[in-house]
């Protein structure tokens, strides 16, 4: 078993210390680890005690054909990516990278130790290593993970609860319901997604055609040339740091199109009624977003109406999914939608977002996009839509504690920073 523990306490360019840690996993599988097991992330008090910042701890377990002293060359590659410079010991760092094991060998050289010689001392690798491992026994010593736990002080670390990606909306439209003609200039837009990687979206998702209630439809073409642009912007940046490129269509030939440009993921209203959509999908293989909603944007508001919502929404997702399925679109790569604000009243739309549960258990990737939607002022005041953060933060908070896989999000930084704090409350 090669395992490798990962820390970090001091921000990087890609964020925050715990976001540091989800990004960088990529990065080591692109450098010939194949990820098979992680921890949680663990928030850990730094050691010896003192006022630096609490580190981000995790321990991760791979498979390689690689030697134990390449690993290390790689992994040391992967701090540098992230800003790490190795100087003083204990010192805070934004990304720290330690091989720990690799499975029975023993290896004393002036670079490496195996096993790590301070792992049996650390709670902050031997909590995470407990959840990856549970029967581990050190190589050396033969002590179990759990026995040599109970001999360390445990009481300044705690497991972070893990939180939802994060997907972030830029709509290059003159009629967005939410933030109106604010990104229908190109460079507007292009600079928004700029800043939308730097505030910590996982996903930007790219729109060219308002769906809000009453929108009028556009066409394939005007769509495109509203989008085309910023994708081709921002799609190697993206790529580069780990994120998404998502397009936000019902019309397969702006599926192809954003795909050729760059585009990494399909978002689509009509999950994938088109069968063209679906051909276009599968030939690309890249994950699909099917979305629930009753009605057309034009009329889907006037008198939304269901026996039952839960039922006839699962109903139709259940149905959608199949149907891409059968056509070849790999289930890993499918996740759903319930719609909120499409089609359904602010019963159904509060009814929908607390059975989130429901549908992450039936082993669905669920993402919610209750940002700045209309049914926050139903409950509140009813003011403009960039009025609604607090109501759209507390609706991305009860969809991660349900098991949303992703939110869609207008606001990403405070959206950020409050499942940061919610992930720190007790797992």
């Amino acid at each position: 078993m090669i395992l490798i523990a990962l820390g970090a306490n001091l921000p990087s360019r890609e964020g925050a210390h715990r976001e540091t840690l989800r990004r960088s996993l990529s990065l080591l599988e692109a450098q010939g680890l194949t990820i098979v097991a992680r921890s949680r992330i663990w928030l850990t008090e730094p050691v010896p005690r003192s006022s630096d910042p609490w580190y981000a701890n995790q321990i991760i377990a791979v498979e390689s054909t690689l030697p134990p002293h390449e690993v290390l060359t790689r992994l040391l590659a992967v701090e540098q990516v992230f800003g790490r410079e190795r100087s003083i010991r204990n010192a805070p760092r934004t990304l720290d990278l330690d091989l720990i094991t690799y499975d029975d060998h023993r290896i004393d050289t002036p670079v490496l130790t195996l096993p790590h010689p301070r792992m049996a001392e650390r709670a902050f690798v031997l909590a995470p290593l407990a959840e990856v491992a549970p029967r581990f026994e050190h190589p050396v010593t033969g002590r179990s993970v759990q026995d040599m736990l109970s001999s360390v002080d445990q009481t300044g670390i705690r497991p972070l609860r893990d939180v939802p990606l994060v997907m972030g909306v830029i709509n290059v439209t003159p009629d967005s319901f939410s933030d109106a003609n604010a990104f229908f200039d190109t460079s507007t837009a292009i600079r928004h997604a700029e800043r939308l990687i730097e505030e910590g979206a996982d996903i930007i998702d790219i729109g060219g055609e308002s769906t809000r209630p009453g929108a009028t439809p556009v066409s394939p073409e005007a769509e495109q040339a509203r989008i085309l642009p910023v994708i081709r912007a921002v799609a190697l940046e993206a790529r580069r740091r780990g994120r998404l490129v998502c397009v936000d269509t019902r019309h397969a030939a702006t599926m192809a199109e954003a795909l050729d440009a760059g585009a990494s993921m399909i978002n689509d209203v009509t999950a994938l009624v088109d069968p063209a959509s679906r051909r276009i999908v599968a030939a690309a293989d890249v994950p699909v977003v099917l979305m629930h909603m009753q009605g057309k944007p034009q009329t889907m508001q006037a008198d939304p109406s269901y026996g039952d919502v839960i039922a006839e929404v699962t109903q139709f997702l259940d149905m959608a999914t199949a149907r891409a399925v059968a056509e070849a679109i790999k289930p890993q790569h499918i996740w759903i939608d319930p719609g909120i604000g499409f089609g359904k009243t602010l019963a159904h739309n509060l009814a929908l977002l607390d059975a989130t549960a429901t549908f992450a258990r039936a082993g669905k990737k669920v993402l919610i996009g209750a940002s700045r939607k209309a049914f926050i002022g139903r409950i509140d005041r009813d003011g403009p839509a960039g009025e609604r953060l607090g109501g759209s933060i507390a609706a991305a908070l009860a969809a991660a504690e349900r098991g949303a896989h992703a939110i869609r999000v207008h606001d990403v930084e405070a959206t950020r920073q409050a499942l940061a704090v919610w992930s720190a409350l007790s797992a």
